[in-house]
């Protein structure tokens, strides 16, 4: 017999579903905390627009963040269960919704399960997000308490599975059909993604504890302690590099959404909630120059740029000298690129449509409009030599980021490098080493290089070059005031400053 969707509530003057549905982001595996997740402030988007869309269709809405009850509760595990649990237990949804990433996956599976355990089996346990999207038959195998994958973005497909039921008429979703004599997986129709991204409506931020989410933190907007709120202007990227699954849920391919969306949610974070930044989310925030230009004019034009602070993501090849002069008169103040590699053979390999001269004349484009890099680098490529490896380090020590955040690949599923591994490997992943990718020995080596020979240069990687770069920008943003932690930071640079006194020359300050 097919598994049932919950019971729905029929109000008595209109045929319409009422449903109480809890939205929850997992966290990632509790053996990486707090190391495993970045940004502690970040407001889901993706949750919060799911919520606002199910909210207009008259459904009660609570919405969860795991690392957030971490963070909360002082990283005390038993204490944050308690308060899921208890949340459960008050609510007693009649659908739970996970937002599940690859690091997340064994906190899904224990939610789904106590979901099911405290409010029922009839409790529909609706997944999705990048992981379930690109591997949903194997997420529902692994979490058995999961009943249905939603494909994509989700929020068209919610509103329909309240009114619907789960079934084939349903497009964009997995699920089981089970009968005494068999379990059918039934994938539904493809749904397209919607493109009128303003019809979705703002962020649900009234489901959210905005004062938690714009506390002062060196997070959002590293390592500055700012009150700071993200904001997403767009989804999507016109590239696919062979290591990022961000097409995964939103497609090849960017909308955007109009400026007077984005200018409408400047002024409510400025204006409402009272943040001193902005964190522009978008994949690349450049991808269409003459409207990020325009955008940068409107919030001159308002005078917002007396009032905010903002920081974003380029690809190096829109660097361009006047549209970073007037991202800076605008407010900008820091860039995020993903620079990747100094060597140009690795960044081929990996798909990225960038060269090393492109990397380096973004460098010298934003020493010009003086504006901070935030660096991303990755080691451990496909193919990746020692030669090669060196050459991010020279390309590191030449361009001398504020902010250099360094990690090793991970296939992540939905990933072209995730495809390429033998079944077998891809069939013995453990998730939960997708939480931090700055652990030496993780499962995956793809260099040319044998696993030990790279484990060491990693190490040293992260002990003579990433650790005193990070440890001593950290000093640099630093409140004044922050007596004690500055002392701490300063005791640390001179110690290393001693014991290694020519690894300390060439760490990029």
């Amino acid at each position: 017999m097919a598994r049932l969707f919950p019971p729905m509530r029929i109000s008595s003057n209109v045929e319409e579903t009422i449903m109480r549905i809890l939205l929850i982001q997992p966290a990632p595996a509790k053996a990486y905390w707090p190391l495993g997740k970045m940004r502690p402030r970040w407001i889901p988007s993706g949750l919060a627009s799911l919520a606002r869309v199910l909210l207009r269709d008259g459904q009660q809405v609570r919405v969860i963040i795991r690392q957030e009850q971490l963070i909360k509760n002082g990283f005390d595990w038993d204490a944050a269960d308690a308060d899921l649990r208890r949340e459960l237990s008050e609510f007693q949804p009649e659908m739970v919704g996970l937002s599940i990433m690859t690091p997340t996956m064994s906190e899904a599976d224990m939610i789904s399960r106590l979901a099911k355990d405290i409010c029922g089996e009839q409790t529909l346990v609706v997944a999705g997000g990048p992981h379930p999207t690109a591997l949903p038959q194997r997420t529902l195998a692994e979490c058995p308490a999961i009943d249905v994958i939603v494909c994509g973005e989700a929020e068209e497909t919610l509103v329909e599975l309240v009114e619907r039921g789960c079934n084939k008429d349903v497009d964009g979703i997995v699920y089981r059909n089970e009968d005494e004599d068999e379990c059918e997986i039934v994938h539904t129709n493809k749904r397209a993604n919607p493109t009128d991204l303003d019809s979705l409506g703002p962020p649900a931020y009234e489901l959210f504890d905005m004062d938690f989410y714009t506390e002062p933190n060196p997070w959002m907007i590293r390592w500055l302690h700012l009150s700071t709120l993200n904001i997403r202007t767009s989804r999507g990227c016109p590239n696919r590099c062979q290591f990022c699954a961000g097409h995964v849920v939103a497609g090849v391919g960017v909308r955007f959404h109009s400026l007077e969306y984005v200018m409408e949610q400047i002024r409510t974070a400025v204006d409402r909630y009272g943040v001193q930044a902005i964190h522009f989310e978008d994949d690349t925030f450049g991808a269409d120059r003459e409207r990020l230009l325009t955008l940068c004019d409107m919030i001159c034009n308002e005078g917002l740029h007396k009032r905010i602070q903002w920081e974003c993501l380029l690809r190096v090849d829109q660097a361009e000298a006047e549209l970073l002069k007037q991202m800076k008169q605008a407010g900008c103040i820091q860039i995020e690129y993903g620079f990747e590699s100094g060597s140009d053979t690795a960044l081929r390999r990996l798909g990225k449509n960038a060269s090393l001269e492109q990397n380096r004349r973004a460098v010298r484009l934003m020493r010009e409009a003086g504006l901070r890099i935030f660096a991303d680098i990755m080691v451990g490529l496909p193919g990746e030599t020692e030669e090669e490896f060196r050459q991010t380090l020279q390309f590191i020590r030449w361009a001398r980021p504020e902010i250099l955040s360094a990690s090793r690949l991970g296939p992540l599923p939905g990933t072209l490098i995730f495809d390429k591994l033998p079944a077998q490997q891809q069939n013995n992943i453990d998730w939960s080493e997708f939480s931090y990718y700055v652990v030496v020995g993780q499962q995956f080596n793809f260099t040319s290089m044998k696993d030990d020979r790279f484990n060491k240069l990693f190490r040293q990687f992260r002990k003579y070059t990433v650790m005193p770069q990070t440890n001593r920008a950290l000093l640099r943003d630093l409140p004044r005031d922050r007596h004690v932690a500055r002392r701490k930071l300063v005791s640390w640079l001179v110690r290393f400053a001693i014991k290694h006194p020519i690894r300390a020359l060439r760490v990029p300050w």
